[in-house]
C-alpha cells in the first residue's frame, strides 16, 4: 500500500507545489484511488507512477475549488485514454452536480460509467474490491470530510500445524482453502476461516480534507498506520490570518497525533507563504516540538510506503 502526493498546496498552486491531490495504490492491483482533484491534477498524474487509465475511485473531501476543479479535465482524459471500466466518484452533492453540469455544458461524454456516491447520504462503509472507505465528518468553513481507507484482498496463509495435527495431508484442497473457499475433504467440510489467517494485518490510512479540529478523528484512530492531515499555517501565523479560515496549525495537529500515538503523521496543504527551499522549516520545527513519532512534511510527488505488520499464528 503506497501513498503518493500529487499536490500539497493550499488555496492556489505555486511553482513549487500544485493544489490538493493524493494518490493511493494497492498491492498487486493496477487500480488506484485519488483523494481530491485540484486544478491541474491530470498534469500531476502524468508525472507520477500512476496512469489515468487505471484510476478506479475518486474521493473529494469538500466543495472548495482547490480540491475539485480538476475533475472534469481528469475524467475527460481518462475517457480519452480508453478506459471502459466503471469509475466511482465519492463526493459532496454539489461537487457531483458541478461535474455533471461541466459535462453537459462542454458536451463531454465518457466512455465508462461514472458511479456517484453522495457523501451526505452515506451512512455505512463503502466496500470496493481492494479497499473499504469510512467517511469522517470534519470541521471547516463548509462541510468537509476525511476518508479512512482500509486495504482488503490480503493473501491468506494456511494453519499448517492445525492441518497436520488433524491428519489432513496437502493437496489441491490446500490451494482452495488459501484462496478463501470452504472445501469438502474425505467427507469433512473444511472451513477456510478455520484453517487460514491473513498474511498481515490490514493497513489503514486516514486522509483528511480541510479541518480545524483534529480531535474529530479520535473515534476512528485505533489501528491506523498513517494520518495525512493539513497544516496550513504555524500557530502564530494562523492567529495573524484569523481562525475564521477553518484550518489547522502544525502545533494543533502534532499535539493530537502525540496524544493518540499515531505511528506516522504526514502534514500537507501548506499555505503558499511556506513554499520554496527551506520555507517549511518553521512548520517542521513546530510539529516536531509537540510530536515525537515519525513525521513527514510532504513534497509534491513524494511517496510513502505503508509497512506490513505480519501475522504470527
Amino acid at each position: 500500500m503506497k501513498i503518493q502526493f500529487l499536490g500539497t498546496s493550499s488555496g492556489s498552486p505555486s511553482v513549487f507545489r500544485n493544489v490538493s491531490a493524493t494518490a493511493i495504490g494497492f498491492d498487486k492491483s493496477k487500480e488506484w484511488l485519488l483523494v481530491d482533484c485540484g486544478e491541474g491534477s491530470q498534469h500531476q498524474v502524468l508525472k507520477s507512477q500512476y496512469t489515468a487509465y487505471h484510476l478506479g475511485t475518486i474521493c473529494i473531501t469538500h466543495i472548495h475549488g482547490d480540491h475539485c476543479y480538476g475533475l472534469p479535465g481528469l475524467l475527460a482524459s481518462m475517457s480519452m485514454s480508453g478506459r471502459k471500466a466503471a469509475v466511482n466518484l465519492v463526493a459532496p452533492k454539489k461537487v457531483i452536480e458541478f461535474v455533471h453540469n461541466a459535462m453537459q455544458l462542454t458536451d463531454l461524454s465518457l466512455g465508462f460509467d461514472l458511479h456517484t456516491h453522495i457523501i451526505e447520504a452515506l451512512n455505512n462503509k463503502l466496500n470496493f474490491d481492494d479497499f473499504a472507505i469510512e467517511i469522517i465528518k470534519l470541521q471547516h468553513r463548509v462541510p468537509s470530510y476525511g476518508f479512512k481507507i482500509t486495504e482488503k484482498c490480503i493473501p491468506n496463509k494456511l494453519r499448517l500445524n492445525k492441518l497436520t495435527q488433524q491428519g489432513i495431508p496437502s493437496g489441491p484442497h490446500f490451494n482452495q482453502l488459501q484462496r478463501g473457499f470452504d472445501v469438502n475433504f474425505s467427507g469433512k467440510l473444511l472451513s477456510a476461516k478455520e484453517y487460514t489467517y491473513p498474511s498481515w494485518r490490514p493497513r489503514v490510512i486516514i486522509v483528511c480534507g480541510d479541518n480545524e479540529k483534529p480531535a474529530l478523528l479520535k473515534p476512528y484512530i485505533v489501528g491506523v498506520d498513517v494520518v495525512v492531515h493539513e497544516a496550513t499555517f504555524t500557530q502564530s501565523d494562523l492567529h495573524k490570518v484569523g481562525i475564521h479560515t477553518g484550518h489547522s496549525d502544525a502545533k494543533r495537529v502534532a499535539e493530537f497525533a502525540q496524544q493518540c500515538q499515531i505511528p506516522l503523521l504526514v502534514l500537507f496543504h501548506f499555505s503558499v507563504r511556506y513554499h520554496g527551499v527551506g520555507q517549511l522549516d518553521k512548520l517542521r520545527q513546530e510539529a516536531a516540538t509537540y510530536y515525537d513519532g515519525q513525521l513527514l512534511l510532504a513534497e509534491d510527488f513524494e511517496s510513502v510506503s505503508v509497512a506490513k505488520h505480519f501475522s504470527q499464528q
